[in-house]
């Protein structure tokens, strides 16, 4: 399922999706449990999104439907180690979702340079 998952969703290297951080289009969704982001923080103006949430947080149509995650924006998932995003993004994909990337782990983006919250 990983592997799939991998294969499906497009890896984007911490640099390129910084480019996109102020861009209104899209938005940086933390995959992670709280406890992970209250330990660590997380990307600047990231929305938090557990996978296990996904979609529901997803379904524009649900009471718990976020509504800064819409399925014409560019969503640029992360986690911890990149499998829950890759595994979020198919998820996502399949909801119909068209531009979602994988930017991996949030200890790759804070490595790059990446700001935090």
């Amino acid at each position: 399922m990983l592997e799939e998952a991998f294969a499906k969703v497009p890896m984007v290297e911490p640099k390129e999706a910084m480019e996109w951080l102020n861009d209104s289009d899209t938005i940086f969704v933390d995959v992670r449990d709280t406890l992970s982001i209250q330990d660590t923080g997380k990307v600047k103006g990231a929305i938090h999104a557990e996978r296990g949430m996904i979609e529901f947080f997803a379904d524009q149509e649900h009471e718990l439907g976020k509504e800064e995650m819409k399925p014409e924006k560019r969503v640029i998932l992360y986690c911890g180690a990149g499998g829950q995003a890759a595994l979020a993004g198919k998820t996502l994909i399949d909801m119909g979702y068209q531009k979602v990337f994988n930017v991996g782990s949030f200890k790759g983006w804070k490595d790059a340079g990446g700001p935090t919250d």
